[in-house]
């Protein structure tokens, strides 16, 4: 019996031995869990990827033993109005990749605004720039929906704003769109933003380009493109948003790979108008760019056109002029007036103008430089209207306000001592007709009056000459426009010689007036054959 009590006591003793061992074993892996790596997300660039990469709390340069502060930035969770306490900081990927990003791209703006020569600090942020990780939204389809949109977001910029000389901005990082009902793992998590480092970079950007270009150009397609373009040449490479640059990508299904290197097609002006409608032109278009006059020049020129860009400026024509004028600038300080005058025109001639866009340098190539540089007055050609005017019934053409940024020319129709404003808006979908090309015999234009209120005549007349006004106003709404539309159509001819490039003559012809021949057709004679 003894023995038999020996031998339970000796199993005993073995399976709790062998407990405690699992229990401590199990222990130490639980405890090297807890004293997770600290690692962030930095691009290999013979990969083209985001790896991870171990790093320490030190390399963040940290502003706080307490809270997650940087230099210029504040980390927050959600709407909390203290930074992030940096007991969240240890092991969290996200987390320190935002930091770890952030300064990276700080540093990199640094650089480029040094070789720009710019005396401005734009890369200093006081007070510090709030960044905000687990955002309640950055836009969600609960809070906003855009049919045009396809590519959905889930980071925001809100837009710098200056209070006492300080421009104080925020930018947000939602990780989810939260869905009422639907639970579908698509649904649940698209893109947690504040772990993409090229997510970052755009974000990080419209920091930049929001001090020069306004607020209200976060969202319309020249920041946009200038954002993607920049998150694209810091890595240089030209795809963006995928599994690569993102690792939450590759668990997304609604996301789509976007590209700077594809083909691309003519400009359209209504990417200037509409929130978000093209997110491809600008920044392929400033990518081809990039390879054509180098990785620097690119970089440096396009922030120095951003500098000089006013708050209200186009892509076309405006920004384009000014980055045509920066990089001629920059190359003749480096590398003297010829080789800027060459690449300049190389630029034009090969990558601006093949894709409907140019500068003031390919200026002797469009309409606008044969357009007469004075005021013009001929004899109006309506025989009617002399019936109710005198001596004077003469048409004026300020064909010297006509230009590339306003394409429109504005005439009075002069009636003994009364005058009634009309315009001619030239359609300007596609610039590139505007361009001579051997195909190029005239652009349209629409007939309006000058005025909303044009059937109001000036109170500061005599009683006889607004009666005169009002005639005159009938008599051009019921003869020269369509009822519906209260316009007409107006067309430009170019007759040239054989040199198509060369206009010898411009004539004016309003659409669908009368069978005579002699009536409603204007003749101008050029300016100098179009050189200056």
């Amino acid at each position: 019996m003894k023995n038999k009590k020996c031998g339970t006591g000796n199993w005993k003793i073995k399976i709790y031995t062998l407990f405690s061992v699992f229990v401590f074993t199990s222990s130490l892996s639980l405890y090297s869990e807890t004293k997770k790596e600290n690692q962030v997300l930095d691009w290999d660039n013979g990969r083209k990827q985001f790896v991870h990469k171990n790093v320490s709390i030190e390399e963040l340069n940290l502003k706080s033993k307490t809270n997650y502060i940087l230099d210029h930035f504040s980390i927050h969770s959600g709407l909390e109005e203290t930074p992030m306490p940096m007991s969240q900081l240890e092991g969290n990927l996200k987390y320190l990749t935002l930091g770890y990003q952030l300064q990276k791209i700080e540093a990199r703006w640094k650089t480029i605004t040094l070789n720009s020569g710019s005396k401005d600090k734009i890369t200093e942020f006081y007070p510090r720039v709030v960044v905000r990780v687990n955002a309640p939204y950055a836009y969600s389809p609960t809070e906003y929906i855009d049919s045009k949109v396809s590519l959905k977001n889930t980071a925001l910029t809100i837009p710098p704003s200056e209070f006492n000389g300080n421009w104080q901005s925020e930018l947000w990082f939602a990780p989810k769109w939260d869905i009422p009902v639907l639970s579908t793992f698509a649904f649940e998590r698209i893109i947690d933003t504040a772990a993409c480092p090229d997510a970052i970079y755009h974000e990080y950007t419209h920091l930049i380009t929001g001090k020069y270009l306004g607020n209200n150009a976060i969202g319309r397609s020249l920041a946009e493109g200038i954002s993607d373009y920049y998150a694209a040449s810091f890595l240089d490479h030209p795809v963006l948003y995928t599994h690569k640059t993102c690792e939450a990508v590759k668990r997304q299904l609604l996301v789509s790979t976007f590209r700077l290197d594809r083909e691309i097609g003519i400009y359209d002006s209504s990417i200037e108008s509409d929130f978000k409608k093209d997110f491809a032109f600008i920044p392929t278009l400033f990518w081809s760019y990039r390879q054509m006059v180098g990785t620097d020049l690119a970089d440096v020129t396009i922030f120095q056109a951003i500098e000089k860009t006013n708050a209200g400026d186009r892509f076309f024509p405006e920004f384009i002029n000014t980055l045509s004028t920066s990089l001629y600038k920059e190359l003749k300080k480096r590398n003297g007036e010829q080789v800027a005058t060459d690449m300049v025109q190389k630029v034009e001639d090969s990558l601006w103008i093949p894709h409907g866009v140019y500068s003031n340098f390919s200026r002797k190539k469009i309409v606008f430089s044969y357009f007469p540089k004075t005021s013009v007055i001929v004899p109006n050609s309506d025989e009617k209207s002399s019936e109710f005017c005198g001596i004077k019934n003469e048409l004026e053409f300020y064909w010297k306000d006509v230009k590339l940024e306003e394409p429109t020319l504005r005439f009075y129709w002069n009636c003994n001592q009364v005058k009634i404003p009309l315009v001619i808006q030239i359609e300007q979908s596609n610039p590139i007709n505007y361009l001579l090309q051997s195909n190029l015999r005239f652009i349209n234009g629409k007939l309006k009056f000058a005025s909303q209120s044009a059937d109001k005549p000036n109170p500061k007349l005599s009683l006889e000459d607004q009666t005169l006004y009002l005639q005159m106003y009938q008599y051009v709404k019921e003869n020269y426009f369509y009822r519906k539309t209260m316009e007409k159509e107006v067309r430009l001819y170019f007759d040239s010689t054989t040199d198509t490039n060369r206009i010898e003559n411009i004539r004016m012809e309003f659409a669908y007036l009368g069978n005579s021949k002699k009536r409603f057709r204007y003749s101008f004679s050029p300016f100098n054959g179009g050189s200056y």
